[in-house]
């Protein structure tokens, strides 16, 4: 077997483990939904350095100064200053046949040792400009208000979230009947970006329960459950093809929460908009959504800016055995986020260590009654800059008047602005 044919039969974890010998501290990430390897540490001349693999392409995106997308093997030959292409190849080549390796040389090639992660700082996130009217109608002209819809859609049915809720966040029906309009808003207000949730069955699982089926009728079911809108273009002069937005740079209900978080000084961080609405149905103003698995640093920079003085964590799919890799995915994703943010805001997580929901389930899922329960003993994972001790299992204490007690102690101790 040549090279080519000998690193398609790697798997995601040989990948990991060649990374992990290099002393390149990998670590796991999900980047545009898919699996891939995170690298940090010096590199390539530079002071702070990262890069992500992907497994399904053999790509390095490279951070650092040499910047750009490579293939592993030229990523290899840059990082361990060899002299060519079939340099790095048969390094390579040697890792995959078991041959011995010099990896004190190689450690010191790529020099990850002394390794100084980038502080976080506090610093103004600029929001993202609003759709103009124009654009925004090219998006209304194929929906309805919900208040106009006399059936229920799924989320009242399954999920009972209230129209006046939805109304509230200006969702809207999509008059093809596939699904829902989720605006998302700046802090402003200003609608930045539009995606539809389908209520349609997976083109995939379509494909596999109809395998016979047309490609014109499969292309009319939706390829994931949540999606931008597809936006008219013109290819000669437009490179944005749907109304998405940086993630990054947003938080999804803010515009609603930020007199609450700055008037309680507390913040809720879930995953999804529905979490959000069925915060704000059960009492829980200060909530606001990422829309995806964790929370970067400008948005606690966002949330500080709005005086949130405790950022509570509610990710989903956390709830599986305590050995799980869910479990111990969301086990750093909090406590990495804490420990960063540390001199800053104090941090909390929502944590089920009783399987009152299901490991999928976001913490909300469940009901009002049982995210109170889940509320009132969350674990604090920093508080006044010190990181808490969180592995003894929490008290499962039913506290009707935690946030009360929640405000008169930070108040005690000049939190809330």
């Amino acid at each position: 077997m040549i090279y080519e044919d000998k690193i398609l039969c790697l798997s995601n974890d040989d990948f990991f483990s060649l990374f992990f010998s290099l002393g390149a501290a990998p670590r796991w990430v999900t980047s545009a939904g898919k699996r891939s390897i995170q690298i940090i540490g010096k590199c390539h001349d530079g002071d702070n350095h990262s890069a992500l693999f992907d497994p399904t392409t053999l790509k390095v995106n490279c951070f650092s100064e040499c910047q750009g997308g490579m293939y592993l093997h030229t990523w290899i030959l840059r990082a361990l200053k060899l002299p060519n292409i079939v340099a790095a190849k048969d390094f390579l080549e040697d890792w995959m046949d078991g041959k011995e390796i010099d990896w004190e040389a190689a450690h010191s090639n790529i020099r990850f040792e002394g390794y100084q992660e980038r502080p976080f700082k506090i610093e103004h996130i600029e929001p993202l400009p609003p759709m103009t009217q124009e654009e925004l109608q090219t998006v209304w002209d194929n929906a309805i208000s919900i208040l106009d819809e006399p059936r229920k859609t799924r989320w009242e049915k399954e999920d009972k979230i209230s129209r006046e809720i939805m109304q509230k966040f200006d969702v809207k029906i999509d008059t093809s009947g596939s699904g829902i309009y989720l605006p998302h808003h700046n802090i402003f207000g200003g609608i930045v970006g539009v995606y539809l949730r389908s209520f349609l069955p997976l083109r995939k699982d379509v494909k596999e329960k109809h395998p016979e089926m047309p490609y014109q009728e499969l292309i009319k079911f939706p390829r994931a459950k949540y999606v931008p809108v597809i936006r008219p273009v013109n290819r000669q002069t437009d490179d944005k093809t749907s109304w998405s937005f940086p993630n990054s740079y947003n938080l999804y209900g803010l515009h609603l929460a930020k007199d609450a978080i700055r008037e309680t000084g507390i913040a809720i961080i879930f995953e999804g908009g529905k979490s959000v609405m069925l915060g704000h149905q059960y009492g829980y103003p200060y909530a606001v959504a990422t829309h995806t698995y964790g929370a970067h640093l400008n948005h606690i920079n966002m949330l500080i800016e709005c005086g949130a003085k405790e950022i509570i964590l509610a990710f989903d799919k956390q709830y599986e055995h305590e050995n799980g890799q869910q479990y111990q995915l969301y086990e750093r994703k909090t406590k990495e986020l804490a420990r960063k943010v540390k001199d800053e805001v104090n941090v909390s997580r929502i944590v089920c260590h009783h399987e009152e929901i299901g490991y999928k389930d976001a913490p909300i899922d469940r009901g009002k009654e049982i995210f109170e329960r889940l509320f009132n003993s969350r674990e604090r994972l920093v508080w006044n800059g010190e990181i808490c001790d969180t592995t003894e299992e929490p008290k499962q204490e039913n506290k009707p008047n935690q946030r009360e007690q929640d405000m008169k102690e930070a108040e005690e101790f000049g939190e809330v602005l």
